[in-house]
């Protein structure tokens, strides 16, 4: 038997041995070197220990250490615990994106990892004119968003895209349905994102709006909020009374999109 406390390793596609493809019964695999490290040097994981591993496609199987040594670990692969769940995380009424504009790195980490236990499914960095730090590290971020995902018990990473400047951004929406924070409706009861999204749902509209837009510390330039206002497909809400830090927004919102659901 395993618990929840048992170790979690997200080990996608790209991770599989060759000649299989894939996480199934009886398969044995490797973990990757920073895997590998931290089952040995931090969580000090002996022959016979078992973990989970775990992705979209193939759902999570129960695996133990069959051999390990110092820079070396080899998986066997046993039961799978649950299955994959790739159908319901991508339907079009569940799936979420957070497009955010980059701030200082440890709030900005603490959004990923916030965000990602709360659901998105996608998470894409938009550069804009008050943008503080436009240099993004996707490795980091990354990292970050699989460990969240380890611990909270999903069986998705969030996809991450490459930065895009907001013009850009808002060019390949096509006819995808956005929301964006503004803070010059804050306090303003009609356009509250609650109240939207819930006459959003009364009205029975189709395509319910998968994405949310984060400004960075400073907010969205004059001339940025009449573009997003001027656009089709694109609404101002509000978050409250008060003005919120990004990372804050970010979290705030997300909780009230799946709270409306």
């Amino acid at each position: 038997m395993t618990t929840r406390k048992t170790q979690r390793l997200y080990m996608p596609m790209e991770h599989m041995p060759a000649q299989n493809g894939r996480l199934d019964s009886g398969v044995v695999i490797e973990p990757t070197d920073s895997q590998t490290h931290y089952l040995i040097s931090v969580l000090r994981l002996k022959d016979g220990a078992e973990i989970r591993v775990f992705n979209e496609n193939d759902g999570e199987f129960l695996a133990r250490i069959v051999s390990i040594s110092r820079k070396k670990i080899t998986l066997h692969l046993a039961e799978q615990i649950r299955p994959s769940v790739i159908a319901p995380e991508t339907e079009i009424n569940q799936s979420v994106t957070l497009a955010f504009a980059p701030i200082r790195r440890q709030r900005m980490e603490a959004m990923i990892e916030k965000a990602t236990e709360l659901g998105v499914t996608t998470l894409a960095p938009v550069l804009t004119a008050f943008t503080q730090s436009p240099h993004v590290n996707l490795e980091r971020l990354r990292l970050i968003a699989t460990e969240a995902a380890e611990q909270s018990e999903r069986m998705s990473v969030p996809h991450l895209l490459k930065p895009q400047k907001l013009h850009d951004f808002c060019a390949g929406l096509g006819t995808q349905e956005m929301i964006f924070c503004d803070e010059a409706q804050a306090g303003q009861s009609d356009a509250h994102m609650l109240s939207f999204l819930q006459h959003w749902k009364d009205h029975q509209k189709p395509d319910r709006p998968s994405i949310i837009l984060i400004g960075p510390e400073g907010g969205f330039s004059d001339q940025e909020t009449r573009f997003l206002l001027d656009q089709t497909g694109i609404h101002g809400v509000s978050l409250g009374s008060h003005i919120l830090r990004s990372d804050t927004a970010a979290i705030l919102a997300l909780g009230l999109w799946q709270a409306s659901l």
